[in-house]
């Protein structure tokens, strides 16, 4: 984009909010003379001053610079990965551009998707923000029942009361799914996962024998073992467990699945050793669940030191891999680090 186009940008967003050159310019301390060298396109603003500026023009930087739309949604993307939480103007700017997005029908789909990931992002903000307060509330009252909710609600906390807890309403929808794409597989596991979770196992059964019809693939021995264990049949459950681990031993998403389900019996040796056989077959760009869940199994095992490991190779994979040095996906596991560290000092 040329000196000219940015600078009849900014000369549009600057009239749009009805201020002078000289009440541009006093704000960012420059002389009215930089902010006219710009709109003439015979300057460009310095890159330390873009978030200001974008901020008193009321604009992204983005939009400053007339991105495509392809190219800001990529930008958005990466944001949502990127950034842990998100300035209210950022958030108001995002939410705006994706709602106009919404009316294109080229652009409807991806604008629907990111606009529902940017509602995700910004509850999974506030529950962050939730955690500490509900925790300390509990301290501070430890008999008061509504902390113990406030806890339970901002970290997911197992909800007792059937009425809460189950999954009809998404169910329904899910079936509506597969009745409208029965020849998705993926839209099988959505449903399978959740009528497992409410023990409808006689439902279960069924969509599952929908399943093998469309793709006999691991999937299926996976979801045999969880219906058996949901069933209070858990040698039945482990047979079927090895049998996909047999039956497609190179597929490092079997051990990695054989490795949830040992996990989730607290078997956690077991658990530990299907992420070891996982990770050697996992082909670049390397996706780092297993490091995730041997952090997790071993900080349960009271090894913070091994914990600390595996975040560390999470990190080292971020920068091999996927060359991200920097962001919440590379903050994140700097922050476990240090509180495991905490942890062991403590």
């Amino acid at each position: 984009m040329t000196g000219t186009e940015i600078g009849a940008n900014i000369r549009r967003l600057r009239l749009a909010r009805s201020m002078t050159q000289e009440q541009l310019a006093q704000k960012l301390n420059l002389t009215p003379q930089a902010v006219s060298k710009w709109e003439s396109g015979v300057g460009m603003p310095d890159i330390q001053l873009l978030p200001e500026l974008s901020v008193l023009l009321g604009a992204t930087i983005d939009e400053l610079f007339s991105m495509t739309d392809e190219a800001r949604f990529d930008r958005i993307e990466t944001m949502l990965l990127d950034v842990r939480f998100l300035p209210e103007d950022e958030f108001r700017q995002t939410e705006r551009w994706l709602k106009e997005k919404r009316q294109d029908a080229a652009a409807r789909p991806r604008a629907t998707l990111l606009l529902a990931q940017l509602y995700n992002k910004r509850a999974d903000e506030y529950h962050d923000l939730a955690s500490p307060l509900a925790r300390e509330a509990l301290a501070l009252d430890p008999g008061e029942k509504e902390a113990h909710n406030a806890v339970f609600g901002a970290e997911k906390g197992v909800i007792s009361d059937w009425y809460c807890a189950n999954h009809h309403k998404l169910i329904d929808f899910y079936m509506g799914v597969v009745a409208a794409h029965p020849e998705d597989r993926r839209n099988y596991y959505w449903l399978l996962d959740l009528l497992i979770a409410d023990r409808r196992l006689d439902e279960a059964r069924d969509y599952l024998a929908k399943l093998r019809a469309v793709a006999d693939t691991y999937h299926c021995d996976l979801y045999e073992g969880q219906i058996c264990l949901a069933a209070f049949d858990p040698d039945g459950a482990m047979a079927h467990f090895r049998r996909m681990t047999e039956r497609d031993p190179e597929n490092w998403l079997v051990w990695v699945s054989f490795a949830d389900e040992m996990a989730g019996l607290a078997r956690w040796d077991e658990a530990l050793a299907a992420q070891e056989r996982a990770m050697p077959l996992r082909e670049k760009p390397r996706f780092v669940d297993c490091e995730e869940s041997v952090a997790q199994i071993y900080e349960i095992k009271g090894d913070y030191a091994a914990a600390i490991r595996a975040h560390e190779r999470i990190m080292d994979i971020m920068r091999e891999d996927w060359g991200f040095t920097e962001g919440e996906g590379v903050d994140v596991h700097r922050r476990e680090i240090e509180r495991l560290r905490g942890r062991m000092n403590g």
